[in-house]
């Protein structure tokens, strides 16, 4: 096995441990009644998160694809039922386990590894929690890609 598929198979290990936990929270987000401005959800996954905190953040888009917010006693707030940040939690993976694999091959870039295979898991926690079921666009990306993934359809589009 290579060291890059090593890494991966320990990623989603981790990730496993929190399908529990995702899928009740898209599940929400999914039943949930938006205001008619909401044309999207798009899910965005940063660099800086696996081993600090959730990567992923849920964005409520309008159909120019600007974030779109409810004003309650003139304060804008998400139109969502759930922490639009999805998990608080101390880690996905602790940053020891970048390390370890960076150590062993230079060449290995965790955070695509890792982003790739949070794709894939997101996607089948999507599908469990009813996402075919949406009656909204749903995608999740790297914050700043070119290409996400279209949650509905299971498949990666070009993005804008």
């Amino acid at each position: 096995m290579s060291i890059e598929e090593e890494f991966k198979g320990k990623v989603a290990e981790h990730l496993d441990r929190l399908s529990a936990d995702l899928t009740p929270v898209l599940k929400k987000l999914i039943e949930y009644g938006y205001p008619k401005e909401v044309d999207m959800l798009a899910f965005e996954i940063f660099i800086d998160g696996f081993s600090s905190g959730f990567p992923v953040r849920a964005f409520f888009m309008d159909e120019d694809n600007s974030e779109h917010f409810v004003y309650i006693d003139g304060k804008a707030e998400y139109p969502s039922p759930v922490d639009p940040d999805l998990l608080k939690i101390d880690h996905v993976y602790p940053y020891e386990l970048e390390e370890e694999y960076t150590n062993r091959d230079e060449s290995l870039d965790p955070w695509h590894i890792a982003t790739n295979e949070l794709i894939e898991w997101f996607s089948k926690c999507w599908l469990a929690a009813g996402g075919k079921s949406f009656k909204l666009k749903a995608n999740i990306a790297p914050h700043d890609s070119n290409h996400e993934f279209d949650l509905k359809e299971s498949k990666w589009v070009e993005r804008w």
